[in-house]
């Protein structure tokens, strides 16, 4: 047998093996929002709403009830100086923030899940059977606003009235309701990461806000007007919203104005070279 008949046959091994296929690139993990990410995103829901004046860190009344943003309006012609409306945003980044410290939280959350299903068909036969109480000024019947409070349905108004007595069970004593209850904003915000409370899970009145990937904000369930807001309170948090933005000016300019002391510059800080993107 002849030396070359009993060599490997390269070739037949190159024929046999299948073809390499490169390898997949593998998805890029969503980058967890940090709290700047957070923050910079609650800020820009409220200026969405296109306020005249904004600012971070702003304590309602007290610095014990500091939101995370406010803002505020003022009246037009003779009313210029008046502030007509007021806003705050509250960031929470954690689900037990949200609710008061009670030891049957989740026994309440339960039971609101429960009667907000119930709540739900009720209002779906009240569509059907009251077609009134529908507003008559929206362009589309499917996106049309109705007053179910005006509804004769007493088995509705009765659920509404335990639906609203547990949520301010769960919810009385909370920060949440004591920054409400300060009478300073006539709509409050709560701003969570995206998903982290139902719109039925946080307190009456208040207006919920997602917060997401990509530089996004969604309004989940819109604020209701704070009657208990007074003309004094809307000044109060006016006043403390131009004391946060000064704070944020002289940061920014390099200035330190100390009570007792002579103005100090030091030098700017850094500006970043480019907006991070996700």
């Amino acid at each position: 047998m002849d030396e070359w008949e009993t060599q490997p046959d390269l070739f037949s091994y190159m024929a046999a093996a299948a073809p390499v296929q490169p390898p997949e690139p593998a998805e890029s993990p969503v980058r967890r929002l940090s709290h700047g990410d957070l923050t910079q995103l609650a800020l820009g829901f409220l200026c969405s709403l296109h306020p005249e004046a904004v600012a971070l860190q702003v304590p309602a009344r007290l610095r014990k009830y500091q939101v995370t943003a406010a803002g505020f309006w003022r009246g037009e012609g003779k009313g210029a100086r008046n502030v007509e409306k007021t806003a705050v945003v509250v960031l929470y980044e954690k689900f037990d923030h949200c609710f008061a410290d009670c030891a049957d939280r989740d026994r309440q959350l339960a039971a609101i899940h429960e009667l907000r299903a119930e709540k739900n068909s009720l209002e779906e036969l009240i569509r059907r059977t009251e077609p009134e109480l529908g507003s008559r000024d929206d362009l589309f019947v499917e996106f049309r606003s109705w007053n179910y409070a005006g509804s004769r349905n007493a088995e509705y108004q009765k659920l509404r009235r335990r639906l609203e007595k547990l949520q301010h069970t769960l919810h009385q004593g909370s920060r949440l309701e004591h920054i409400r209850a300060t009478g300073v904003a006539d709509y409050c915000y709560l701003a969570v990461p995206a998903g982290l409370v139902a719109s039925d899970e946080i307190a009456a009145g208040w207006g919920l806000v997602y917060l997401g990937p990509g530089r996004k904000f969604e309004l989940v369930r819109e604020a209701e007007v704070q009657e208990i807001v007074t003309p004094e309170g809307r000044q109060i948090l006016a006043q403390n919203i131009a004391v946060a933005a000064a704070g944020a000016v002289r940061f920014a300019a390099g200035v330190d104005c100390p009570a007792n002391g002579e103005v100090a510059f030091r030098r700017l800080p850094r500006r970043k070279a480019r907006l991070r993107r996700d």
